[in-house]
């Protein structure tokens, strides 16, 4: 919620027993996971942007880590956040490398070619009644 002047609000996460934070319109909020272990913190913009690293910043070389190269993270998490069972996860991985060793070819382009073959096998079939 912004505030055209200085207020004082409670978090809202906070059970009352922490003090308030002060807040000023354009003030951002920073939550982190609750795992983490960090407090959520309120920034002004300025001070917000001289946190945001700037070219010359040393960032992580392999934030991916500890999978082995970023495809393999991507890989991941898109099985991970579809829920594919082990055994989906496995079956796939195994079509990639059997494409990988040229042992096959994979042509499907998108969601919507898919879609289109899966249309055309439909009219191939014989219709029951």
């Amino acid at each position: 919620m912004a505030h055209d002047s200085k207020t004082s609000d409670p978090d809202p996460m906070s059970d009352g027993h922490h003090s308030a934070q002060i807040y000023q319109d354009g003030d951002i909020q920073v939550e982190y996971h609750p795992n983490s272990g960090c407090s959520t913190n309120i920034f002004g913009v300025n001070e917000y942007r001289q946190l945001i690293p700037d070219g010359n910043s040393t960032l992580e070389p392999e934030p991916w880590a500890p999978f082995r190269t970023r495809e393999d993270f991507e890989f991941s998490e898109i099985a991970l956040e579809t829920g594919m069972t082990k055994g989906q996860v496995n079956a796939i991985i195994k079509l990639f490398h059997k494409c990988i060793k040229g042992e096959g070819t994979f042509t499907i382009s998108s969601h919507k070619d898919m879609a289109d073959t899966f249309k055309l096998a439909s009219n191939r079939l014989a219709k029951v009644w």
